[in-house]
């Protein structure tokens, strides 16, 4: 049944192809830090994250050097590659994404990621990372690579530092309240 809604993301998705070429690619190839595929559930249960990751009560925020030094230890375990749906439309910097399982924030700043265009060479693409950013919609797929960090409220989070599109949400997320 055609609406706004599906009509808005229809445009989007039309958007997205003069970006990225294939909207819906075959592969996207996720890292193994976890000694697993990196999914979202293998990165919040990967046990050296759990060490270095402090136990904050409800509402309390790490102290600015502790979380320093704690970011400096979570972005030394390397570059981290992972997908999944979003479950927040992006209307910030921050979104989050979901395995169906576990949840992961993401952060995406204007001008410090690159879009991973689908061609066969998955080019780069720097100038319209942000304007691709804008163009997804809750419950789209995405790839994103980058490194681990603890927010400001303590919430573990990937800096993104390249994002691939991988599929579009046609119809809207259901409401979750009915």
């Amino acid at each position: 049944e055609q609406n706004d809604q599906t009509e808005a993301r229809r445009n989007n998705l039309d958007k997205m192809r003069e970006l990225v070429g294939n909207v819906y690619p075959n592969k996207f190839a996720r890292t193994s830090i976890t000694s697993v595929e990196d999914s979202i559930s293998s990165i919040k249960s990967f046990e050296p994250i759990h060490r270095i990751l402090p136990v904050l009560a409800e509402g309390e925020r790490p102290a600015p050097e502790v979380k320093a030094a704690l970011n400096e230890e979570l972005k030394g375990l390397g570059t981290i590659r992972t997908s999944g749906r979003l479950t927040t439309p992006p209307r910030g910097n921050f979104v989050h994404l979901t395995n169906g399982k576990d949840k992961l924030q993401i952060y995406c700043k204007k001008a410090t990621f690159a879009l991973i265009k689908n061609d066969a060479e998955n080019s780069l693409d720097e100038e319209n990372a942000w304007a691709a950013f804008g163009l997804l919609d809750h419950g789209d797929f995405i790839g994103v690579e980058g490194y681990l960090f603890l927010t400001n409220t303590g919430e573990l989070s990937i800096h993104v530092e390249k994002l691939q599109f991988l599929a579009k949400a046609m119809l809207p997320m259901p409401d979750k309240m009915h």
